[in-house]
């Protein structure tokens, strides 16, 4: 991944496994999904380890994508404070029992609009948990589940003045044109973040070493759309702006 991102001409790559599912008695309860516990700390080594083998090629960022789960944000706390991370993404999969992403969940949808709200409901208490230095994929809602007949204006309008009041920034996330076909989050959402001032960065989730960087002319040419001279990165948790 490390070396994909250098022959792409990348200078900061960041990397955001996601992480295990601290407040879970298993230690590997999802292979398909988060690393076990006992993987954490070799994988912070393995990164802390490729970060000094290519530095003065890349600037390598340890992260890690942690998911919003009600009820264990003190566990999450405390645990992602005690790693040496530059950055964590924060991202809401499960609404109840529904996956967004999980067509197998998708049966137990009983109602779409609700569905929709609460996950509307789910990313603001994220946003104020203050668990999270960046807002992943936002709204990756709209890619795998049937689609609301309500109008959600009103939800993502709530959504968007929560993330400016609590000072998250977001990412324009490319894995949208792989799974829609357009970037997370939406055109429409990311000129109401721009509207607020909130920052933005870049992410392009990449699963596979093909992906790395995938989107990021697409991704530059919607910041210049938008006006967007400088976007952000993370170092030790702190905001460093990086003009484009």
């Amino acid at each position: 991944m490390a070396q994909a991102a250098i022959n792409k001409g990348f200078k900061v790559f960041g990397f955001s496994e996601h992480a295990p599912l601290f407040a879970h008695e298993d230690d590997y309860p999802q292979p398909d999904t988060q690393m076990a516990r006992s993987h954490w700390p070799e994988y912070l080594a393995e990164a802390a380890e490729l970060r000094e083998r290519f530095r003065g090629e890349l600037d390598v960022r340890i992260g890690t994508e942690a998911d919003w789960l009600p009820g264990t944000t003190d566990t999450y706390r405390a645990a992602l404070a005690e790693a040496p991370l530059d950055y964590v993404l924060g991202s809401v999969h499960e609404v109840g029992p529904i996956h967004i992403y999980r067509r197998s969940t998708h049966a137990l949808i009983q109602d779409v609009d609700e569905l929709h709200r609460d996950y509307w409901r789910q990313t603001r208490a994220a946003v104020e948990s203050g668990l999270f230095d960046i807002l992943a994929h936002m709204d990756a809602v709209k890619a795998r589940l049937p689609q609301p007949a309500a109008d959600m204006t009103g939800e993502i309008e709530q959504t968007l003045d929560c993330i400016a009041d609590n000072g998250i920034a977001v990412e324009i996330n490319t894995a949208g044109l792989r799974k829609t076909d357009e970037l997370f989050p939406s055109p429409e959402i990311l000129s109401g973040l721009v509207k607020r001032d909130v920052p933005l960065t870049f992410g392009s989730d990449s699963h596979r070493v093909s992906e790395v960087g995938f989107g990021w002319d697409e991704a530059r040419a919607e910041f210049e759309r938008l006006g967007v001279r400088h976007i952000v990165t993370f170092r030790q948790r702190e905001r460093e702006w990086v003009e484009l």
